[in-house]
């Protein structure tokens, strides 16, 4: 018997990421379910606390230095709350490293935004490899798929010169989402799919089969 709860929130996960904004009455049984179902926890085997520690540790120095806001503890306490947040959201029993990399941005953005000017551009500065993960996550998820697709090439080349190929070159190359899903997930990366609907993902000539589960790429022959 499948829980009707269940379904409606994996309804509305697999919506919001197919189609975008998803009707108010599902994310209210998507949240529902979320706050019923999902109590997450923070274990040291999945988080690092010395970088919450050590982020608290350079804030305090910077606000004193810069002459701002000074940062103070309920700011590091609400990077533990909105990190489990953050897990429940995702329906996680167990709060992840990116759970609290989300959460350390949420709270950097909103403890710098309340800064005077000058304070809030030095701070944003020194913490901006904190604020925008995005992008670092983004050149890694390139670098990755890159090297699987080099991979890939290698593979297919000595595969046809052992078939007697006159052309070596494959046309087209192609990695397994859930492969490269795995080999992100290495990185600490687990969610790909915004990187895979992106335009970075487009602009270096990466096409994402939905229905063979395969990324696509044709080679420079093919073209």
């Amino acid at each position: 018997c499948t829980d009707p709860d269940a379904a409606a929130a994996n309804a509305a996960a697999e919506q919001l990421r197919a189609t975008g904004p998803i009707p108010q009455a599902l994310l209210k049984k998507y949240i529902q379910y979320a706050k019923s179902t999902s109590h997450p926890t923070l274990r040291p085997s999945t988080v690092d606390r010395d970088k919450i520690s050590s982020l608290y540790v350079a804030l305090r120095k910077a606000s004193q230095q810069y002459g701002g806001v000074p940062i103070a503890v309920r700011h590091i306490e609400s990077i533990l709350r909105m990190s489990e947040a953050h897990a429940k959201m995702h329906l996680r029993q167990t709060v992840r490293e990116d759970d609290v990399d989300a959460a350390i941005r949420m709270m950097l953005r909103g403890f710098i935004t309340s800064q005077k000017f000058s304070v809030r551009r030095s701070l944003h500065a020194k913490f901006r490899k904190f604020i925008v993960e995005e992008e670092s996550q983004e050149h890694l998820l390139l670098f990755l798929l890159r090297e699987m697709m080099r991979n890939e090439m290698m593979y297919q080349t000595i595969r046809r010169k052992n078939k007697g190929a006159v052309n070596t070159t494959a046309d087209v190359l192609e990695v397994s989402v859930d492969e490269f899903e795995g080999r992100a997930r290495e990185r600490k990366v687990y969610d790909i799919y915004p990187f895979l609907e992106g335009d970075a993902f487009k602009e270096q000539g990466y096409e994402w089969d939905r229905e063979r589960a395969v990324i696509v790429r044709m080679t420079m022959t093919a073209e």
